[in-house]
Formats: C-alpha cells, structure tokens, sequence
C-alpha cells in the first residue's frame, strides 16, 4: 500500500451529517476532490445539493453508496445497487461525476458469513458496472476487508486513521 504524503491530492467524503457545506471554503483549505454520500436505503437529503455545490466550486466530484447491514443477501444487494444508480440518474447521470462510483462496505452486525459478504459486494459492484458502464471502486477499512475475497480486480480505497500504512490485504498490493 502506498505511504501518505502532503503532496498527494487531498480529498474529502461528505453526508448530510455536515450540513450545509462552504464549499468555496472547502476549495480554498486544499481539497481537490469529493465524494459525496448518495444513497444508504434511500438517497441522502444533501446529496444533490452536494453534488451542485461541490460542481459550481470547481473540486472532482463521486459518490458513493454505504452498504449497511440490512442488505443481507445478493438480491438486496442489486437492489441497493440500482437505488445507488438512480440517484446518479437525478444527480445528472454517471457522466455529471470526475471519480468512479463507490461501494462503501465496512459493517458486519448481522454475522454475515465472509462468503455471503464477498457475494454481496460483487453483486452490487457487477451491478453498478453494469448500470453505469464505469467500474466501482471498493471503500472499507483495513480489519474489514479480510471479509471481501476475489474481488481484488476492483480498485480498494481503504480508511487510514493513522500515519501507519495498512498491509496489503486479501489480494490487493496498491
């Protein structure tokens, strides 16, 4: 896994949890790119707005869907997949987004077997290619995604919380 370093572009992800949002603020610190939340069970009440906002200030915008965990089979999976595409469709469409489109997948309360958990991030993921004819990129952190296995041919955006490089987890390198 590649090191941090201060001349990496610098981005930052956003929900409705942070409200209304500067965005010339957030341009004017560093930031160069966004992804914005889209859609959990439903699409995010900023999202949109986000979007908009995030477009007019200049940053490269994505967005991202958060799998949680009622989506507990595949089936719900190609749901969530086409809720996450839908509000890609009211945001502008796929081609309205400067970054790839993002499964977030990060929680296991239902005790999700690691076969049932690497199924249902295909499902979605083949889905969303499918939909948006662009390949998704994986988002979790580095003690979930031992749970996420094959699945290494998709770009992994893993979570630091620390200076401390993550080893290289179930297939990926980079």
């Amino acid at each position: 896994m590649q090191n941090r370093s201060k001349g990496n572009a610098q981005g930052i992800d956003v929900s409705h949890w942070q409200g209304v949002i500067d965005w010339k603020k957030v341009i004017a610190s560093g930031i160069s790119f966004v992804f914005i939340k889209a859609t959990q069970n439903s699409m995010d009440k900023k999202f949109l707005d986000n979007v908009k906002g995030a477009k007019a200030a200049g940053l490269m915008v994505g967005a991202y869907h958060y799998i949680d965990d009622s989506v507990t089979t595949v089936d719900k999976a190609r749901m969530a997949a086409r809720i996450f595409y839908n509000a890609i469709q009211a945001a502008g469409g796929v081609s309205i987004f400067d970054l790839p489109p993002v499964m977030d997948y990060e929680s296991n309360k239902s005790n999700l077997s690691k076969a049932l958990i690497t199924a249902i991030a295909k499902a979605f993921l083949e889905e969303i290619h499918r939909l948006t004819g662009v390949k998704p990129l994986i988002y979790t952190y580095p003690a979930f995604i031992g749970n996420i296995v094959g699945l290494s041919d998709y770009p992994l955006w893993i979570a630091r919380y620390s200076t401390q490089t993550p080893s290289d987890t179930s297939g990926w390198t980079k």
